[in-house]
């Protein structure tokens, strides 16, 4: 796209962006399980004006906008409460959960550099179940990510934990709760672990933290211990534009005390500039999500988050019920949050998937792994509490349809399957090519059925399907540069 010489009148640039605005998924219907957590138009409204106010001011500086670190600082105030914070609690408010995750692993590596400036070998110890965004922080900082096993629950393994220990872990992290499964690792016991050993511990509570957190507050009952009242936990992080219901951009990055966030920081006096104090990876951003945030939090109060808390954990125990209830379907273990995933035990996901979509609802598909199969994911947040009957009556026809289609589709498929398995064997430039025209990722674009594909990358090799994810993407960024 090549920048016109002249302006347009701004009547027309949002004529134009109302247009570009249809082809994306309209997630006012609540017809979508992932990805956004609207929480009505009132809260919506508190939350953009906020941000407008602010979308100009920069924290960067703290004594230029005192006002950012002023409401950064309550913010954080209400999230150490929100998670059993003592006074010494600190925190960091970031652009989302990634952002929080990197920054929790930076801080452990800087940390044991600083007690052991020698140590050259870094390991952080993980569950299968923990989100890829560690794997992510591994790679940013060199760090060696060190895998452990599930138990039949689907939770973190301490035993295993705990004998994977050595002179160069730096961090053990866990869930709460586990994305794909929403069951909250055994914190306390993995908490002992890290206190015998003086390692550090964070808690990923990144989708999990607000809800757990007014759950307990709500009075709920079987609240799994999680924060900062467990020993041995060091650090937490929890996003608030997920069921802090406010403006996205905003996470938190909790720590026990001063002693462990001082880490997390990163100074520079070296070059000929002002001098640099940044806590997070981003120096420059808008002030938007904090101000957003700030509103929200203030809104709601603790009485309405614990009342949506509570209307939430009741939506989303229907439907597990009415999913449950379906011949063939199965929610798989048994979540202790607002998020779950469920398998067909008659039929395909993927197939599911795609005539779920059909019907205008979208949920997030999921491939098989070592501890469940192929899979659908659901995140339940306000906007779902009056779509439940709609959505089991629509997952039933979707699902006896699926089962009418299996047999006629199963021999054509499995001949491309097969086809797409060879060509991951020897991955030449060309086989590469076929292999991306073969799922559907050719110029960029994805069809609009997506079963097939989903069930080759099931059976390919994980490094052959991140290649051509990777290449996918690539290449998908680069699209209609001629307009």
């Amino acid at each position: 796209m090549i920048l016109q010489n002249s302006g347009i009148s701004k009547e027309e640039i949002f004529k134009q962006l109302e247009e570009k605005q249809k082809q994306d998924f309209d997630w006012r219907t609540g017809r979508i399980f992932c990805s956004v957590y609207p929480a009505g138009e009132e809260i919506e409204e508190i939350a953009k004006k906020a941000y407008t106010m602010f979308l100009t001011e920069n924290p960067v500086d703290p004594t230029l906008f005192p006002s950012l670190r002023d409401m950064e600082t309550e913010v954080i105030g209400k999230c150490s409460e929100i998670l059993q914070g003592g006074k010494e609690v600190v925190g960091t408010l970031t652009t989302g959960g990634t952002e929080s995750i990197l920054l929790a692993v930076k801080t452990a590596k800087n940390r044991a550099k600083s007690l052991n400036p020698s140590q050259t070998k870094f390991e952080l110890i993980m569950p299968y179940s923990i989100h890829s965004a560690f794997f992510k922080a591994c790679d940013y900082f060199e760090v060696t990510p060190i895998v452990v096993p599930l138990t039949p629950d689907y939770k973190a393994d301490v035993i295993a934990i705990e004998r994977a220990i050595t002179e160069n872990t730096i961090l053990i992290a866990a869930s709460a709760p586990s994305y794909v499964f929403g069951v909250v690792d055994p914190i306390k016991k993995i908490g002992e672990i890290a206190l015998k050993n003086n390692v550090m511990l964070h808690v990923d509570a990144c989708i999990g933290g607000v809800v757990l957190g007014f759950n307990r507050l709500a009075g709920l009952k079987q609240v799994p211990e999680f924060d900062f009242s467990v020993p041995g936990v060091t650090s937490i992080s929890m996003d608030l534009h997920k069921y802090g219901y406010t403006a996205k951009g905003c996470s938190a990055l909790m720590h026990r005390n001063k002693s462990y966030r001082k880490h997390q920081y990163y100074a520079c006096s070296e070059w000929t500039g002002y001098t640099l104090v940044n806590p997070t990876i981003l120096s420059t951003k808008t002030g938007g999500p904090i101000a957003a945030a700030w509103a929200v939090m203030k809104f709601l109060g603790k009485d309405g988050y614990c009342e949506i808390s509570k209307k939430t954990m009741s939506t989303t125990a229907r439907f597990i019920d009415g999913i449950n209830s379906i011949e063939g379907l199965q929610v798989i273990g048994i979540p202790e949050v607002s998020l779950f995933s469920f398998t067909t035990t008659q039929g395909n996901p993927y197939d599911l998937f795609d005539e779920l979509n059909h019907k205008g609802w979208f949920v997030q598909f999921q491939l098989s792994n070592d501890y469940s199969p192929a899979n659908l994911h659901l995140t339940v947040s306000k906007i779902h509490e009056n779509l439940v009957d709609e959505f089991i009556k629509d997952l039933k026809e979707c699902h006896q349809k699926v089962q009418k289609k299996g047999l006629v589709k199963k021999a054509a498929e499995k001949v491309t399957i097969e086809t797409a398995k060879k060509l991951a064997q020897n991955l030449s430039p060309e086989n590469f090519d076929k292999l991306g025209k073969l799922l559907g990722f050719s110029n960029g674009k994805v069809p609009e059925k997506l079963a097939l594909i989903n069930k080759i990358m099931d059976v390919l090799p994980p490094d052959t399907v991140r290649n051509t994810l990777i290449d996918y993407m690539n290449d998908f960024y680069t699209l209609n540069q001629e307009r």
